[in-house]
């Protein structure tokens, strides 16, 4: 009988693969060194700072709370900008919207009795808004311009504004409260 030789098992790829565990334990070690190295370093350095501002002004001062402080002013500005930008992005969204329809100036007389005088008509400010304020609105933005004896009652000209302008959505809008310039009278 032919006895067959004993197959040998190779060893490398074992031996390799321990180097590699003993390489990567290594080099984790020596990162965690360099770390506690980097961080006894910056120690140091905020003692050597918190020395130095106690030197100067008198006072002993802990800087990790001045950071504290300096992060939370650092996110007020930030907060405070981003305010800002939602802002401009709003006004930007508006002038767009108001660039979509044309503005038409809408002048009437308030009347002493209350009543509103428009074009040779008198209207209740219900009749008014429905009537005349309402169609406007469909087309274009209204640009209020409302006149009214100085003796009207500027409690009265509040309501009546209030009720036009209510849910209207407009940015053109004014108020006064003033007499119609009355036309010259011609020369003799």
């Amino acid at each position: 009988m032919i006895l067959t030789p004993e197959e040998k098992s190779s060893r490398g790829p074992l031996i390799a693969f321990i180097d590699l565990l003993f390489l990567l334990v290594a080099f984790f070690t020596l990162l965690l060194f360099f770390v506690q190295q980097r961080t006894e370093l910056s120690q140091q350095q905020m003692e050597a700072v918190q020395e130095q501002v106690a030197r100067i002004t008198g006072q002993q001062l802990n800087v990790p709370e001045m950071l504290e402080t300096l992060e939370q002013v650092a996110d007020r500005l930030v907060g405070t900008r981003e305010q800002q930008a939602e802002r401009e992005r709003l006004l930007a969204e508006r002038q767009r919207r108001r660039a979509q329809r044309g503005t038409v100036r809408l002048e009437y007389v308030l009347a002493a009795s209350g009543l509103i005088e428009y074009k040779g008509s008198t209207f209740s400010p219900e009749q008014f808004l429905q009537r005349v304020v309402t169609p406007l609105r469909e087309k274009s933005w209204v640009a209020f311009r409302a006149f009214a004896a100085s003796a009207t009652p500027f409690g009265a000209v509040v309501e009546h504004r209030q009720l036009l302008l209510r849910d209207s959505n407009e940015f053109d809008t004014y108020w006064d409260n003033v007499t119609r310039p009355e036309p010259a009278a011609p020369e003799r």
